[in-house]
């Protein structure tokens, strides 16, 4: 059996028992011929816009002998399938803002989607943004830290929710903080230590926009430290 990482093995855990499923930048093909192997998926369609990973891809399929399972396709986004060829979507490994235009462009694929399971490597916010404005709930969300690098994994499926996230839910993670998940306590520090950066850096400015960002993040991390010492018991410093 393949051995993923820690991060690919929570993005495969997260997929549905017996679902057709394309993985978008698939690179090296790991997490589709994993999804073949352990029988959870139905079949995996491996997709990639560049050739060169999609050869390695394919012959990773070949090697894992999954080639009854996986198939490969080269090209943009979700253009490479059909609408309803597939019910669950995985995009992992790229910025949120990519992960948006790359959904935006197929809305027909899309919509035919039971499952869409995204990690975004920056822009976790403006993916949930965009779930709720599009009628997608988050429903479930994991953080994973390896090799010193937090990784944010958001699961959507289609209907909306009951109620409109927080301005911190939508940073933070709406099921990451329900749940109060072991490893957001020290994703929080992290994320506050690079702020600091931020704003010593815009203290350095005088120019009238650089204040205004400056008050505006020392607003939001003042909600957050708010909400997090009301459901976390953590106060930042």
């Amino acid at each position: 059996m393949i051995k993923l990482s820690q991060r690919l093995q929570a993005i495969a855990d997260l997929v549905p028992a017996g679902a057709k499923v394309a993985d978008i930048g698939t690179d090296h093909g790991f997490l589709p011929c994993y999804l073949a192997q352990s029988g959870k998926a139905e079949l995996v369609i491996a997709c990639d816009v560049n050739a060169q990973p999609l050869a390695l891809a394919q012959k990773n399929i070949t090697d894992y002998n999954v080639g009854d399972k996986v198939s490969t396709r080269l090209g943009n986004g979700l253009a490479v399938l059909k609408p309803g060829e597939v019910d669950t979507v995985t995009i992992a490994g790229m910025g949120g803002a990519l992960m948006i235009d790359i959904l935006d462009a197929s809305p027909m694929v899309v919509d035919r989607l039971k499952r869409i399971v995204l990690q975004p490597n920056v822009g976790a916010e403006a993916v949930r943004i965009w779930a709720e404005k599009n009628r997608w709930q988050i429903v479930a969300e994991d953080l994973i830290r390896e090799n010193d690098i937090f990784s944010v994994i958001i699961v959507l499926e289609q209907g909306r929710s009951n109620r409109f996230m927080s301005a911190v839910e939508l940073y933070l993670g709406p099921k990451l903080l329900a749940e109060h998940h072991p490893m957001l306590g020290l994703y929080i520090s992290e994320e506050w230590e690079k702020t600091q950066h931020i704003l010593e850096q815009l203290a350095k400015s005088d120019s009238e926009e650089s204040r205004k960002k400056e008050k505006q993040l020392r607003q939001k991390w003042e909600d957050i430290n708010g909400v997090i010492k009301c459901k976390l018991g953590v106060t930042l410093s």
